[in-house]
């Protein structure tokens, strides 16, 4: 008797028959789309990395800006002028070295951290005024946090308590302890003994 004499007079198996042949068969298309996709995945070159997006370099001009308002942001100010106090610039420590010019020992100064990021910005300061002569022709002055007689030229004070103010123009008649505010861009003294530790460039009356 061959398979299909006995499929046709055992119909029960003649169902499993046909099932298990669906079943070979499905095997059969499985195993051939397989084996395509891989030589079809084997055939096909890979994809070339991805280049990152190169992030733009800001210019000096660019950093410096991106600076001034950060700090802008951090700081008081006034029409894009950091309101700088004497508070922050006593944050300050010293280098004691012996000057063979001086014949003695000089304190240099050692800036602190938020002074460092505050140097070269447009700032405003208030203080006593220190002028050298009440001729009202001079452009350099100092500053002090205190008056005169408290101050770092009587011994009273520390360096850090001063500031050279190098105006544009002449600054008029300025008496001793005047309390005026001054505005300019700060800058920062570490080796020149010529200036004080502070240094206000471009700087201009206010008051």
């Amino acid at each position: 008797m061959n398979v299909i004499e006995r499929n046709i007079l055992q119909p029960k198996s003649q169902g499993r028959f046909w099932s298990n042949l669906l079943s070979l068969f499905m095997c059969c298309i499985v195993i051939t789309a397989c084996q395509s996709s891989t030589e079809t995945a084997e055939e096909t070159p890979p994809m070339p990395p991805v280049e990152e997006a190169s992030i733009p370099k800001l210019t000096p001009e660019q950093q410096a800006a991106n600076k001034t308002k950060a700090l802008l942001e951090k700081y008081p100010n006034q029409d894009g002028y950091i309101k700088l106090t004497w508070d922050t610039l006593a944050n300050m420590d010293f280098d004691i070295r012996f000057v063979e010019e001086l014949e003695g020992e000089v304190p240099f100064p050692i800036f602190s951290e938020t002074v460092k990021e505050l140097a070269g910005e447009l700032v405003t300061i208030e203080g006593f005024v220190i002028p050298f002569e009440e001729t009202g022709d001079e452009e350099v002055i100092f500053l002090s946090a205190f008056p005169y007689t408290q101050c770092f030229f009587c011994g009273a004070a520390g360096p850090e308590s001063v500031m050279d103010i190098l105006a544009t123009e002449p600054l008029g008649r300025l008496k001793l302890d005047d309390k005026l505010r001054f505005r300019g861009r700060l800058r920062l003294n570490d080796d020149d003994l010529d200036y004080l530790n502070y240094i206000l460039d471009d700087a201009e009356l206010m008051d």
